[in-house]
């Protein structure tokens, strides 16, 4: 929501709209935020944000719905994947744990948030 609310200010700074339509806005954006909260979280759509950066840069900016994120555990498991291949080095996995962490309804925030600073790269993963 934060992202919003910073929007919303850069349109009135630059005047693209009035200090009315602001308020309209910023009030639409609360009203939301509140009926999104009054939602039990099992019936909350969930997503698995990816963010990449490289100084300050933006490289990376992936939001992936968990029905797709569960599907591909799925498919996984049926094929015996058990085991992940980034850039040659096989990392393993247990996508039952993995798969019940998703599926906790409870569990949101970051899962990772790793910065390489050789290289100034900075990768947070989380959900929302």
């Amino acid at each position: 929501m934060k992202e919003e609310i910073k929007k919303v200010l850069e349109m009135l700074e630059e005047k693209k709209i009035s200090n009315e339509e602001a308020t309209e806005l910023l009030e639409a954006l609360k009203e939301s935020k509140k009926a999104e909260e009054d939602i039990p979280p099992a019936k909350r759509k969930r997503f698995l944000k990816i963010h990449v950066t490289k100084g300050d840069k933006p490289q990376v900016n992936v939001t992936l719905p968990f029905g797709l994120i569960n599907w591909g555990l799925n498919i996984a498991s049926k094929m015996g994947k058990n085991v992940i291949d980034i850039g040659g080095e096989k990392i393993p996995i247990n996508i039952e744990e993995l798969s019940k962490a998703i599926n906790d309804p409870e569990f949101t925030g970051k899962i990772v948030d790793v910065e390489d600073e050789e290289e100034g790269k900075h990768v947070e993963i989380e959900i929302v």
